[in-house]
């Protein structure tokens, strides 16, 4: 029999994973610096093969690359600064400052795009929605009844306007500003009577009601998790001082300069590689467990 397949962060807290994900996704969106692009896109593409495997990447790569392609080559037409001249392009510069901060922010994108596609695979639908509060659970209920009455209204709106344009024996058609009042009164009088009839549905569903619903709870936060939780926190606060430190001193125009020291890019690489590193060890582990049973 094949061993089972390690699920990462599976036997944890759904918060881990969610504050570890959200961590690397915020500093990698504000250190916008050519090394901390390079490592979390190097930590979303190794992650991203890891759990979805390498068919799933590449099909996902056939956009993305190019994506960043475009963004590289478009930021010299938009920004001609820089320094290092490399081609004329009929009246229009290009230079190298501006192509490197094109693909910075091109890689930025795929590196982001890679990071959600991974902690996608790993938080289930499930597991955020036990993650998210009890108001938080009722924004999908709100979102899809937006969804629902916004075409309605305006259906109305159009069947209102139609009427009003075919009664012809109240007289001449009236002016734009009158017909709007009036289609405007009806569809607020229509909408107030809707609003009670649904109140009323929905109460009679539970909704509201005054009594504290019970609910089922698949995970418990247990100490280890806490332990986690801290753990990424503390690593969440020195990345971003060292990245901070980083990107002060750096920057892309007039010319590339003010690289920092190698040490304090570490901290990010730790935090970028932990999701592989989990990933990895975990399938080590559970391989090891399988073999040793049978």
């Amino acid at each position: 029999m094949a061993p089972a397949r390690f699920i990462p962060f599976g036997t944890c807290h759904a918060a881990v994973p969610a504050t570890l994900f959200a961590g690397v996704v915020a500093l990698s969106m504000l250190a916008v610096h050519p090394v901390f692009v390079g490592i979390s896109l190097a930590g979303a593409l190794a992650f991203s093969l890891a759990v979805r495997g390498a068919a799933a990447t590449a099909r996902g790569l056939v956009w993305q690359l190019p994506l960043l392609a475009l963004v590289c080559l478009l930021n010299p037409l938009f920004s001609a600064s820089g320094s290092t001249l490399l081609f004329k392009l009929g009246t229009r510069s290009v230079y190298l400052e501006s192509l490197a901060y094109g693909a910075t922010m091109g890689a930025l994108m795929v590196a982001v795009v890679l990071w959600f596609e991974g902690a996608a695979a790993v938080l289930a639908q499930d597991r955020l929605l036990a993650l998210a509060g009890g108001r938080a659970r009722a924004l999908p209920l709100v979102t899809s009844m937006a969804l629902q009455l916004v075409p309605q209204l305006l259906g109305r709106a159009r069947t209102a306007r139609s009427t009003l344009a075919a009664c012809t024996a109240a007289g001449p058609r009236p002016r734009l500003r009158d017909e709007l009042v009036r289609t405007s009164t009806m569809l607020l009088t229509w909408s107030l009577e809707d609003s009670v009839e649904r109140a009323d549905a929905m109460r009679a569903r539970g909704w509201e009601s005054g009594v504290p619903r019970t609910q089922y709870r698949p995970e418990r936060l247990r100490g280890c998790d806490t332990a986690a939780l801290a753990g990424i926190a503390a690593l969440l606060v020195l990345c971003a001082t060292c990245a901070w430190a980083a990107c002060s001193s750096w920057r892309f125009y007039p010319t590339m300069r003010g690289l920092a020291p190698w040490w304090l890019y570490l901290p990010f690489a730790l935090l970028a590689a932990l999701p592989v590193m989990t990933m990895v060890t975990g399938t080590f582990v559970t391989i090891c467990h399988e073999g040793g049973c049978r």
